[in-house]
């Protein structure tokens, strides 16, 4: 959804700018007038320049981790029995990103202002994930905050251990990637072209795979700025294409239908979405609000929009297997395994065994593709480098031979 940025008041008198998401001016406006905010301005964040310009600026966030010891210190100050202006007015003190702080601080004034905590958090819009507002909202209806806080922070740690598996998996290989790129350029552009002079003044018929290598390095040397240039407006565009709505669905396509690597993508928006709609059930959040959640949480679009339409057919008495049945996205142990839970009544613990198992079995396949792809590399740069070399050194031989003749 577009972000805005809005001028308001607030109950105490205090004129703050924020960042809101929402479907349009009109819907925002009206969310507003219900926090008791006075609108002063509203403008949408866009225009001429905004991709590069988002491209370029950088991002305000909250790290994961860091919001992670957060919760954890919030919820022992809250066991502890302080009230929540209290915490937060601790907390404060204790934050060291200035981003964080200052949201933190505007967050206090707002439930000194009459806000509910949940509420506060949600106006600043992705800052924070939408499932910890709708946490939070849960735990203000039932009194159990702490227990709310508790079972966040041990969702979030495991999606931060899975996540922490993939980066670590790829790692090697991305490494290994880079390097071979650094080793081929520096082939082509520089040692090349110095055996290039040197080749010209043999007066020799020179090897085609030779004539071949040197045309590509004179290419390169003579268009690298006009490469880099169409290297950049490509990944600008790319980026563009990515984001619209169509280019994002067909993007996604696109990566759960390559091989291997497909399956793992699969693998985590089922796991991510099951824990993720474990968790907010678990919190006594009803099933339709914990689905369109747990959609949005995945951040993979053509997820997202299947699952939201799975919301529509449960509110209207479909059951939730049968629906997600229907997507065509869920495996089909995951959609037995649901199937299972709905009909017994643990449907929440069949989801966190749903997420447990893919979460191994992610782990298992980054395993055997890395087991792939490492030797596979090491073969193309080896074979890359034997390339180079025979070029260079095929003239010389056969300058040789012409000598002993």
């Amino acid at each position: 959804m577009p972000e805005f940025l809005c001028k308001v008041g607030t109950a105490t008198g205090e004129i703050v700018e924020r960042v809101y998401t929402a479907a349009d001016e009109g819907s925002l406006r009206g969310d507003l007038g219900r926090k008791d905010l006075l609108v002063l301005s509203v403008r949408r964040q866009g225009g001429a320049g905004a991709l590069i310009g988002s491209l370029l600026r950088r991002r305000k966030r909250i790290g994961t981790k860091e919001f992670l010891i957060f919760n954890q210190e919030l919820a022992a100050l809250v066991q502890a029995g302080l009230p929540i202006l209290a915490c937060l007015d601790i907390l404060i003190e204790r934050r060291k990103n200035p981003v964080f702080r200052q949201t933190l601080a505007d967050i206090r004034d707002q439930v000194r202002g009459g806000v509910s905590l949940s509420e506060s958090f949600l106006s600043h819009g992705d800052l924070f994930p939408a499932i910890y507002s709708s946490s939070i909202a849960s735990g203000e209806r039932s009194g159990e905050i702490v227990g709310v806080l508790q079972r966040y922070i041990k969702y979030t740690k495991t999606m931060l251990t899975l996540r922490k598996k993939v980066v670590s998996a790829m790692v090697y290989p991305a490494i290994l990637f880079l390097l071979s790129i650094g080793l081929i350029s520096v082939l082509i552009l520089i040692v090349l072209p110095k055996f290039s002079e040197f080749f010209q003044g043999m007066n020799a018929e020179l090897p085609m795979l030779t004539v071949v290598l040197l045309g590509v390095s004179l290419f390169l040397r003579q268009h690298i700025l006009f490469l880099a240039a169409a290297l950049i407006a490509g990944f600008v565009g790319f980026v563009s294409w990515k984001r619209s709505p169509a280019g994002s669905l067909q993007f996604d396509r696109i990566k759960l239908s390559l091989p291997m690597v497909g399956k793992i993508w699969q693998k985590y928006a089922i796991s991510g979405f099951s824990r993720t709609l474990g968790t907010l059930l678990s919190g006594g959040i009803p099933l339709v609000a914990s689905l369109d959640i747990a959609a949005s949480a995945i951040g993979i679009r053509l997820f997202t929009d299947s699952f939201r339409d799975v919301s529509n057919r449960v509110r209207e008495g479909r059951a939730l297997w049968e629906s997600l049945e229907q997507t065509g996205l869920l495996t089909d142990m995951a959609v037995e395994m649901i199937r299972v839970g709905e009909q017994t009544g643990s449907l929440e613990q069949m989801l966190v065994n749903i997420s447990d198992f893919y979460d191994e079995e992610i782990d298992s396949d980054l395993q055997t593709i890395i087991a792939v792809i490492e030797p596979l590399m090491l073969i193309f740069m080896g074979a890359f480098i034997a390339v180079i070399l025979l070029s260079i050194y095929l003239p010389l031989f056969r300058s040789y031979q012409a000598a002993q003749a």
